[in-house]
């Protein structure tokens, strides 16, 4: 049942975290990676006793793991397709250079700027790599200015990166308190937050 927004009221978020991939355990962030037939598994049973209806509005990464599912699961029920939208502004963070790596891959080319992000991502991004404050800037303009004023319930596919930060915004966290936060496969995580 769509709800009408109560500036009052916390904004409900439901995040949704992308299953596994074909990509396996890596640092990924802007790679285009497909799920694997479990990956969909574990968005499946999440959402199978979701409704479309729950929501005002769904929004989805533009990135295969994510818009693939939102599109079938969205399609798979008989109302909502007109509340599924794509916004690149909840893409998962860009590791750079070490986009699509492993960690152990990472370590035999990076040691030390690895060993630096993981203790201070704000100061040590990966090479090339998104600054965390950008990240965290343009997911709080995401929820403040895209979506805040306008609904009540939003479900959002996403990645582990984008639910990991908004929980830490949400939360009053340093960025530097983000790996800290889990965010499993498949996971849908639910965030009341306060408007501005």
């Amino acid at each position: 049942m769509k709800q009408h927004c109560n500036s009052k009221q916390p904004l409900i978020i439901d995040a949704l975290r992308h299953g596994e991939t074909v990509q396996g355990q890596c640092y990924l962030g802007r790679t285009d990676a497909e799920l694997t037939d479990h990956g969909w598994q574990q968005m499946h049973a999440t959402m199978q006793n979701i409704n479309v209806d729950d929501y005002d509005a769904i929004i989805t990464s533009p990135l295969v793991r994510c818009q693939a599912f939102a599109e079938r699961w969205v399609g798979s029920q008989e109302s909502g397709t007109e509340l599924l939208t794509t916004d690149p502004f909840i893409q998962e963070y860009d590791f750079g250079l070490w986009d699509g790596m492993t960690a152990v891959d990472i370590m035999s080319h990076w040691p030390d700027e690895l060993a630096d992000f993981w203790r201070d991502p704000e100061q040590f991004p990966p090479p090339q790599g998104e600054l965390i404050t950008e990240f965290f800037k343009r997911l709080q303009v995401f929820v403040n200015t895209k979506i805040a004023s306008e609904h009540s319930k939003v479900l959002l596919i996403t990645h582990g990166g984008v639910i990991k930060a908004l929980t830490c915004l949400n939360e009053g966290r340093p960025a530097s308190r983000m790996f800290g936060v889990e965010a499993k496969h498949g996971e849908l995580h639910r965030l009341a937050w306060q408007r501005v």
